[in-house]
C-alpha cells in the first residue's frame, strides 16, 4: 500500500483518539482505541499503522496532559516515517 495513504490513516487515527479522549477524558487507552478501530475505515495494513500512531497520541497526551492536539499531531506527524519502517520490518 502506498506510504502517504498509511500516513493519512495515521493522522485520522491519532485524531480520532485526541478527540474521543477530549469528549470521555476517563475513557481509558483500551477503549479509545476500540473506538478508533472501528472508525478507520482502511485495510490492515494502513489499520495498523493508525493503532500505531493512535497509540503515539494518547502517550504524548499522558505525557504532557497540557499540550495542544496540534503540537502532539506533529510529534505524531513526525514519527510517521519511524512507524512505517518499524511496521516493513516486521
Amino acid at each position: 500500500m502506498d506510504d502517504e495513504k498509511i500516513k493519512i490513516a495515521m493522522m485520522m487515527a491519532a485524531s480520532k483518539a485526541l478527540d474521543y479522549k477530549k469528549i470521555n477524558p476517563k475513557a481509558d487507552d483500551e477503549e479509545v482505541l476500540q473506538f478508533v478501530m472501528n472508525e478507520i475505515k482502511a485495510n490492515s495494513v494502513a489499520k495498523i499503522g493508525a493503532m500505531a500512531a493512535a497509540t503515539k497520541a494518547l502517550k504524548y497526551l499522558q505525557q504532557s496532559p497540557g499540550a495542544k492536539d496540534k503540537e502532539i499531531m506533529q510529534k505524531v506527524m513526525n514519527e510517521s516515517n519511524d512507524i512505517l519502517m518499524t511496521m516493513s520490518l516486521e
